[in-house]
C-alpha cells in the first residue's frame, strides 16, 4: 500500500516555517522513518503540479547560516523574489480557474473515459491501487479547480482520500480572517468535503468542531462511512541535530535579549492570537514597576496591520518589546530554552503547538481557555479568559512576584509532564489512517 502525502504548499514555499509547515515537515519525516519497519507501507511525499501529482524529494526549509546578518539589499531581493513567486502562483491558479468553464466539457468526457474504459492510473509507472491512500496534509485551499478534478479521478480508482484538519477558524470565526481568505477556505471545505473518506483532526476539540459543522450542513455529510478521528502533535525537534550555538543563530542585539527575563509569544501576528490582550496585560506589568521584564514576539508580522501597529506604537517598542519575525527551528529552540514563560492568549487554537513545546522545555505556560488549549496543556498551564486581559496580567504578576511559586511550577512540569514525540504522533496518525 502506498500512502501519498500531499505537501504542495510546504514544498513550493520552502522559506516558510509557520505552524502547518512545521507539522508537515515533522510528520512526513517520522512517517518515512516508520515505513522502514512496515514493509507493506510506502510513504510518498507528493505535490500537485496543476494536473497530477509528482514526488517531492526535499522539504527542508531554506536556511541561511547567519539569517540575522544578511544585508538589507540582499534581504530585499529575497523578499521580492518570494513575493513574485506568490504572485505568479496566484496568477497561474486564477488563469486555470477562469478557463475552467471552457474545459468543463473536456473534463467531463475525461472523467467518463477513465470511469468507463477502466483505464489504469499510474504513478512513476506503478499502478495506483484501490487500497492506496491520498492524504491532504497541507494548506491546499487555494489550489486551482483542477485539483478537485484530480482528486475525483483518484476516487474513481477507489483511492481513499484523507485530510488533516488543523482547525476551521475561517468557518467558525470568520471575523478573525480576511473576507477573501474566509471565503476561499469555506469554499474548499464545502466542496472538497464530499470527497473525504477520513478526516484526521489535531485535537478532540477540532474533531468536535468538524462534526458540528457537518451537522449544521456547512460541511458535506453525504458519506455515512466518513471517519473523523483525532491525533496529537509532537513537540520535540531533536531529530534534526539542531545547533544551539547562540553566536551562529542570533546577532549581537538579539543575543543581549536572551540574557534578559523575557515573556515569549510564538506565532504569526494574526487576529485570533489575541495580541491585544497580551499588550494590555504587559502594559499593566510595566505600570506596576516590572520594568526588567521583556516581551518577545517570535512570528511573522504583516498579516494584520492593526495588530502590527498596536505593538509598534507602544512606548516600550524597541526597548522592552521586540518583534523577532519568522525564526528557524534552531532559533526557536534557543528562545524556548531561555524564556521566563510562554504566553498563548489566542481566542481559539486547533491545537497550540507552542504550548507543548514550551512545556517540553519545562517552562511555565499561561494560556487562554480558547479552543483546544486546555485539552493540550492539561493541568500544567495557568489559564485565563481570553476576553479578560486583567486575568493574564494577574497570572503573570503572581509568577513574577514569587520565585517560590515559579520554581514550584517548573519542578512540577519537570517531574510530571510527559512530552509527546513526533514519532508517537506519526504512529498514532498512521494507526487512525490505516485502521
Amino acid at each position: 500500500m502506498r500512502i501519498f502525502i500531499d505537501c504542495t504548499h510546504t514544498a513550493e514555499n520552502t522559506y516558510k516555517n509557520t505552524g502547518i509547515h512545521r507539522v508537515v515537515r515533522e510528520l512526513i519525516a517520522e512517517l518515512v522513518n516508520l515505513s522502514s519497519s512496515h514493509p507493506n507501507i510506502e510513504i510518498v511525499p507528493v505535490k500537485f503540479d496543476g494536473k497530477f501529482m509528482r514526488r517531492v524529494t526535499n522539504l527542508q526549509i531554506e536556511n541561511h547560516k547567519h539569517p540575522t546578518k544578511i544585508n538589507q539589499y540582499s534581504l530585499s531581493l529575497i523578499k521580492t523574489n518570494r513575493n513574485l513567486q506568490v504572485v505568479l502562483t496566484k496568477v497561474r491558479n486564477k488563469f486555470i480557474n477562469r478557463v475552467g468553464f471552457i474545459s468543463d466539457l473536456i473534463d467531463w468526457l475525461y472523467l467518463n473515459y477513465y470511469n468507463n474504459a477502466k483505464v489504469a492510473l499510474e504513478f512513476e509507472e506503478v499502478k495506483i491501487l484501490p487500497e492506496d491512500i491520498y492524504v491532504i496534509a497541507d494548506a491546499n485551499w487555494d489550489l486551482p479547480k483542477t485539483y478537485y478534478k484530480f482528486l475525483k479521478i483518484l476516487k474513481l480508482h477507489q483511492v481513499n482520500i484523507a485530510v488533516i484538519c488543523y482547525d476551521i477558524i475561517p468557518i467558525k470565526f470568520p471575523e478573525f480572517c480576511s473576507n477573501k481568505f474566509a471565503e476561499a477556505f469555506t469554499k474548499f471545505y464545502g466542496e472538497y468535503s464530499t470527497l473525504f473518506d477520513r478526516v484526521l483532526c489535531i485535537s478532540k476539540n477540532s474533531a468536535n468542531d468538524y462534526n458540528a459543522a457537518r451537522e449544521k450542513g456547512i460541511l458535506a455529510s453525504n458519506n455515512p462511512n466518513l471517519i473523523v478521528k483525532n491525533f496529537r502533535l509532537g513537540s520535540n525537534y531533536y531529530n534534526h541535530d539542531i545547533s544551539l550555538n547562540i553566536d551562529n543563530n542570533f546577532d549581537a542585539n538579539l543575543r543581549k535579549l536572551l540574557d534578559k527575563r523575557y515573556i515569549l509569544v510564538v506565532g504569526s501576528l494574526v487576529m485570533h492570537k489575541n495580541i491585544k490582550a497580551v499588550m494590555a496585560a504587559f502594559d499593566l506589568l510595566v505600570n506596576s514597576n516590572c520594568e526588567d521584564t521583556y516581551l518577545l514576539f517570535a512570528g511573522n508580522r504583516g498579516w494584520d496591520s492593526e495588530t502590527d501597529s498596536l505593538i509598534e506604537s507602544h512606548r516600550m517598542y524597541g526597548k522592552l518589546i521586540h518583534i523577532l519575525g519568522s525564526v528557524t527551528d534552531s532559533q526557536l529552540e534557543v528562545l524556548y530554552k531561555n524564556c521566563y514563560c510562554l504566553v498563548q492568549a489566542s481566542f481559539y487554537e486547533g491545537f497550540g503547538l507552542p504550548v507543548v513545546e514550551a512545556l517540553q522545555h519545562c517552562k511555565p505556560v499561561i494560556a487562554s481557555t480558547g479552543g483546544s488549549l486546555p485539552e493540550v496543556g492539561g493541568d500544567f498551564c495557568i489559564y485565563f479568559d481570553p476576553t479578560q486581559p486583567t486575568e493574564l496580567y494577574q497570572a503573570l504578576k503572581k509568577l513574577l512576584d514569587s520565585d517560590i511559586d515559579y520554581n514550584h511550577l517548573v519542578e512540577r512540569i519537570k517531574n510530571e509532564y510527559k512530552p509527546f514525540s513526533w514519532q508517537e504522533c506519526a504512529e498514532e496518525f498512521l494507526y487512525h489512517l490505516c485502521n
